[in-house]
């Protein structure tokens, strides 16, 4: 199966790593740490508990992922959300954030087609965040098909992600207060499996959203719509598993320093 792979070099990839270690090393010791969260789980996938919710994304693994590809794909979007959140403080999935993340992704090796960051629109009077989200993954799929016909089925591992978080009311109400903003709400979704030929793919979908809904929620509740304004950055992504032992160790330093920062809470994907 053709898959896209990355213009950057493996040996360029490790330098760009290892330069954003040593930025952050520098700027630790010259500026205040960012706050730890209290709730972290650092260990390892499973199948039990194949999706993760970091910060305000969520990240769900198709039944193709082998549990080191689950690990894998997990510590190189945790290093692009970190990386974006230092390069943008207090501007999650604003279109400069979304365009950090992306380019975090690049350095590591990913390859990113059908990235944009554009205005969504919905004719609806009332929209749930959920349906958003599935529309925005779906409009990424539709635009690959053609090259990657396997992508298709990451439609399917968001269904089972968002309605294993609806069935996790911990999680649930964790996700709810970490994507809730003054204005309304941020959030990111990261469906990700693994092709027969062991390439991973991805999409993302990063949303920003100011309005106001009826009981405070966020993701299963109903949004005004006239008082809705939502901003999407999209993206399919593939990830060559070959290429991630030779920064492994990079990675791991720089998450071994830093992970603590992005709050995570493991749950399962698929409904009881």
């Amino acid at each position: 199966m053709k898959y896209f792979e990355s213009v950057i070099g493996v040996a360029q990839s490790v330098e760009l790593i290892k330069a954003r270690v040593n930025k952050r090393k520098a700027l630790a010791s010259v500026g205040p740490r960012p706050r730890a969260f209290a709730v972290q789980q650092d260990d390892s996938p499973t199948k039990e508990l194949d999706a993760v919710m970091l910060g305000d994304a969520l990240v769900g693994y198709g039944k193709g992922m082998s549990l080191s590809n689950m690990a894998m794909m997990e510590n190189l979007m945790t290093m692009a959300i970190m990386e974006a959140n230092y390069e943008v403080p207090k501007g999650k999935n604003t279109q400069p954030w979304y365009e950090e993340f992306v380019r975090c992704l690049m350095d590591l090796g990913c390859f990113i087609a059908e990235d944009g960051y554009t205005r969504y629109s919905e004719s609806s009077l009332r929209v749930n965040m959920d349906y958003v989200i599935k529309d925005i993954v779906k409009g990424i799929l539709d635009g690959v098909k053609a090259s990657v016909p396997a992508a298709a089925v990451l439609g399917g591992v968001i269904e089972s992600t968002i309605g294993g978080l609806r069935d996790d009311e911990k999680t649930l109400n964790l996700f709810n207060r970490e994507v809730k903003i003054p204005e309304g709400a941020r959030l990111s979704v990261i469906p990700c499996e693994q092709l027969e030929n062991g390439v991973l793919i991805a999409s993302t979908a990063s949303i920003k959203q100011a309005g106001s809904s009826h009981n405070g929620g966020v993701l299963f509740v109903n949004w005004q719509s006239s008082a809705l304004e939502i901003f999407r950055g999209k993206s399919f992504v593939t990830f060559n598993p070959a290429r991630y032992e030779e920064f492994r160790s990079d990675i791991e330093q720089y998450l071994g320093e830093h992970r603590k920062e992005v709050l995570k809470q493991r749950f399962s994907r698929r409904r009881p």
